[in-house]
């Protein structure tokens, strides 16, 4: 009697766990909130949102970010840019000076060679170099522009030919001086029948008075005959863009390899990687749109990229239509070749700033033309930023819907953003906003579990199919083993009859 009293209560509890562990398996939700670090005095804080959010939040415009207190309720914050108004550039020709290699290379001060005209610009107080071939270095003046300074398009003499490595810095003072960017490339070649030519570099939207080129090596500078210079007007600097890591096709066709695409992701940005040196095919980039949307389409993609808007003016904005499709977006070549002076390779490629599913690379041939094995890509966008009031008890946390909501009320939900002016009082749109800075870090994402979980289990041994002559050794088995169950359960019953019995 004890040891079937003892067998009963082990199944019962071995049946409690099972269900336990059930519902706690189905009750575990993705995580939908993270801590806020803050630093500086308040009131105001500024938080730029890592690109993880796109993959955690239920819209990709964001509409459901929330930043909370410590009792759980929503503080005001508006977001920093607005990205539906657009933005004001302007292109200008800009002086550049071609200044003689000192004999140590080493000054940091080029103030001495120049004095500051009533209007800001330069002019010369010492002869420059004889010949441009003589430069080792170039100043270039944009104190006349107004904003941050987006990309310098250089001209070089029409007989240069080769690859010319540098590095730029900027100054408000010629003083003082910090880099811009890595060392970057001026390329201009002739391989394969095929004229090659990169002569604009990204300046970041980085604001100074002026830049400095200095050659990698100085016996082997371009010689430059002009600069332009494109800037655009924002009172706020953009936050630095954000890459996400190295993308492997997913599929791969005759003439082309479709990329997935981080959900939600505006991609503004794109490095291709190319496997093979001495590689180069030119190639068409474009974006696939989803079949069914799971929401409403957005807006106006956020944010956009200016680079793009001021290099492709001729193509008309992509936008979203809700079916499946492909979005053309960009033409050029893509290489990477063996140079004397170092290796030359495609530069990052500016996008609209849509949000796709995939990206396609398209070749004008055989997609053996990038190479034996297929390229690599990453994607960049700028992250969006807010700012809010610290209302209430800290800490504070940011928080977002796992899902949409379904039969949400059209208007100003609890806690959704306000314009700056009404969370600013006194704000103006030209001056920067005064705040601490915030910071963020965000779970991983609920797919990456489940990415692990199918790793681990393709990883498992495959059962092998039982031999046609064993099935009926395992039906045997299965009903001996009912027979078994059912004696058990008879002897309970029959020892809980004689118990009761006896107790009567």
């Amino acid at each position: 009697m004890k040891q079937n009293t003892k067998s009963s209560l082990l199944l019962a509890n071995v049946c409690l766990a099972m269900a336990v562990a059930w519902c706690g398996a189905a009750g575990a939700q993705p995580s939908t909130t993270a801590p806020i670090a803050l630093q500086g005095s308040g009131p105001y804080y500024r938080l730029a949102l890592p690109l993880g959010i796109y993959g955690l939040a239920a819209r990709s415009d964001l509409r459901d970010i929330r930043v909370r207190n410590a009792t759980g309720d929503a503080v005001p914050y508006a977001w920093l840019r607005d990205e539906a108004a657009a933005p004001r550039f302007s292109s200008k020709e800009v002086p550049i000076f071609a200044l003689p290699a000192s004999a140590d290379h080493a000054s940091d001060d080029a103030s001495p060679s120049f004095r500051v005209r009533p209007d800001g610009s330069l002019a010369l107080t010492r002869k420059p170099a004889r010949q441009q071939t003589e430069a080792a270095q170039w100043l270039i003046d944009a104190s006349q522009l107004k904003g941050g300074l987006l990309q310098a398009r250089f001209e070089v003499a029409p007989d240069a030919r080769g690859l010319f490595a540098f590095r730029l810095e900027a100054s408000d003072d010629l003083r003082h001086w910090r880099p811009v960017g890595g060392e970057e490339q001026l390329v201009r070649l002739a391989h394969g029948g095929q004229a090659i030519e990169r002569l604009a570099v990204e300046l970041g939207g980085v604001h100074a008075r002026f830049l400095r080129l200095r050659w990698s090596d100085p016996r082997s500078g371009a010689p430059l005959t002009g600069v332009a210079i494109d800037s655009v007007q924002e009172t706020e600097p953009t936050a630095p863009l954000q890459w996400s890591g190295a993308l492997k096709p997913e599929r791969c066709g005759a003439d082309h390899c479709d990329y997935a695409l981080p959900r939600g992701l505006p991609v503004e940005a794109l490095r291709i990687d190319l496997a093979e040196v001495n590689t180069l095919a030119q190639v068409g980039i474009s974006g696939l749109l989803a079949a069914t949307p799971t929401v409403p389409a957005d807006p106006a993609p956020v944010p956009r990229n200016p680079l793009y808007a001021l290099r492709h003016r001729q193509r008309p904005p992509a936008a979203p239509t809700g079916s499946a499709g492909e979005v053309p977006l960009i033409d050029t070549v893509v290489y990477r070749l063996a140079q004397t002076g170092g290796e030359a390779r495609s530069p990052v490629l500016a996008l609209d700033g849509a949000r796709y599913t995939h990206l396609r690379l398209r070749t004008a041939g055989p997609v053996s033309l990038l190479g034996a094995a297929p390229p690599s890509i990453a994607v960049g966008a700028t992250p969006r930023t807010l700012v809010f009031l610290a209302q209430g008890a800290a800490p504070y946390s940011l928080a977002w819907n796992a899902a949409p909501e379904k039969n949400a009320v059209q208007g100003g939900p609890p806690g959704a953003a306000l314009a700056l002016a009404t969370l600013l009082p006194g704000y103006s749109a030209n001056k920067p906003v005064a705040a601490g800075e915030a910071t963020v870090v965000l779970p991983q994402p609920p797919v990456a579990a489940v990415d692990a979980a199918v790793a681990a289990a393709a990883q498992l041994p495959v059962p092998t199919q039982p031999h046609p002559s064993r099935k009926w050794w395992l039906w045997g088995a299965l009903g001996i083993g009912l027979l078994l169950l059912a004696g058990m359960a008879w002897s309970l019953f029959a020892s809980l009859r004689k118990d009761k019995a006896a107790a009567d």
